[in-house]
């Protein structure tokens, strides 16, 4: 007979729990796919309408509207908001300046984009928190 104490069972659970979230914590990467598509269509529809084909942004490091240009995404996902979760992942632009952002994209559920944050300008890190 097998005797199975509450501590292995826990243990294995750990286990599990960190293989299956090594990646990313709190996101299946199976999500990821579906987030940079809705990423991707946003981008381009916001782009298609505006007169110089860039992405606007707004800079609060600046307090200005400044022009981006899609670089790469980011291979990151996560979830933040208590009150409303969002799927949360990034992309590098540049502006037409040369300066560097790393843009956040809250996407919903439903995989449509919600919002657009700045992380980082130039590799100096922009804080905010999602309630």
């Amino acid at each position: 007979m097998i005797k199975i104490t509450l501590s292995a069972i826990c243990s294995i659970f750990v286990l599990m729990v960190g293989l299956a979230w090594a990646e990313h914590p709190g996101v299946a990467t199976t999500h990821r796919d579906a987030i940079q598509k809705a990423m991707m269509t946003h981008i381009e529809k916001v782009t298609e309408h505006n007169a110089n084909g860039m992405y606007p942004v707004f800079d609060p490091d600046a307090k200005a509207m400044v022009q981006v240009k899609l670089i790469q995404f980011h291979n990151s996902v996560e979830i933040m908001g208590r009150a409303t979760p969002y799927f949360v992942s990034c992309a590098d632009f540049k502006a037409e300046d040369g300066t560097l952002y790393d843009l956040d994209f809250l996407v919903s559920r439903k995989y449509a984009v919600v919002a657009t944050l700045v992380h980082a300008k130039s590799g100096k890190k922009i804080s905010y928190e999602i309630p």
